[in-house]
């Protein structure tokens, strides 16, 4: 396994962080020893994957953000950038000033919400990322005025009110954007066609000669399912869907607050 095994790619939230949501000693030692490149790839925007990168000794590798809307090169550069207009923003908005969910927009290095709530405040903990706070109409404005599209827009709050806002989008924008519920209180609205497996393909035939059989995955959840599915060695952690586990090649049973990535690497990649 250790010879077919040349990257490493993992998902951050739920796989990788423990339940500090930090790295464990455990985990920076085992990427250390095998000494293989890797790719952090996640939903998360690039600013709150970087100082995970650092933790791990390799800030200033390639990486993938917002589930593949954004794939960003060894040397900084943009590789890939899948997002979509700000349409979608526009019809959400009035939405929006009806309920009291959070509303958080990304574009490329920005993240705008409107309230300092129990939402934004839990992102900026998990995160470590900042916001901009300003009114969602102000947002699509900047927005606009700079010609920028949106990566991600993040729904936080009662289950009620997302189902009601999923109900209004879907018909109109199915063919636009992917409505995804990581758990009942957070909608994440995506651009359509994107993936993780796709964007590792894309960095993997810019800045690699060799495929995704070469690469051995770690992952959770539902955006994971296509990137475990098609790599040489994909991996679910003990907490995963069980969607994802029946797509993946080896179920760890260990969680992501037990190391699981760290013992999978030992495991397969570590000869004792």
């Amino acid at each position: 396994m250790r010879d077919s095994i040349q990257l490493l790619c993992s998902d951050i939230d739920g796989t990788l962080l423990n339940a500090d949501r930090w790295l464990s000693d455990a985990t920076i030692s085992a990427f250390a020893k095998v000494g293989l490149p890797l790719i952090l790839a996640s939903s998360r925007p690039p600013q709150a994957m970087r100082y995970l990168q650092e933790g791990l000794g390799n800030l200033g590798e390639a990486l993938i953000a917002f589930n593949g809307g954004l794939i960003i090169g060894k040397d900084g550069t943009i590789i890939e950038n899948n997002s979509y207009d700000t349409q979608v923003l526009s019809t959400l908005i009035p939405h929006h000033t009806k309920h009291s969910y959070n509303l958080s927009i990304y574009s490329n290095q920005h993240w705008f919400t409107d309230q300092e709530d129990e939402w934004s405040l839990r992102e900026i903990n998990n995160t470590r990322a900042t916001p901009i706070y300003q009114a969602a109409s102000e947002s699509l404005d900047f927005l606009n005025n700079k010609k920028l599209g949106i990566h991600k827009l993040m729904c936080m709050g009662a289950p009620e009110e997302l189902d009601s806002l999923v109900a209004l989008l879907e018909p109109l924008y199915s063919d636009k954007v992917h409505l995804y519920r990581s758990k009942d209180t957070y909608l994440e609205i995506t651009p359509k066609y994107i993936d993780k497996a796709k964007a590792l393909a894309v960095l993997l035939k810019k800045e690699h000669n060799f495929g995704l059989e070469a690469v051995m995955a770690f992952g959770d959840n539902h955006n994971d399912d296509e990137l475990i599915r098609r790599v040489g060695k994909g991996v679910a952690v003990q907490n995963a869907t069980p969607t994802l586990k029946s797509l993946a090649d080896y179920t760890s049973p260990f969680t992501n607050k037990e190391d699981a990535v760290a013992k999978a690497i030992h495991k397969f990649l570590i000869a004792d």
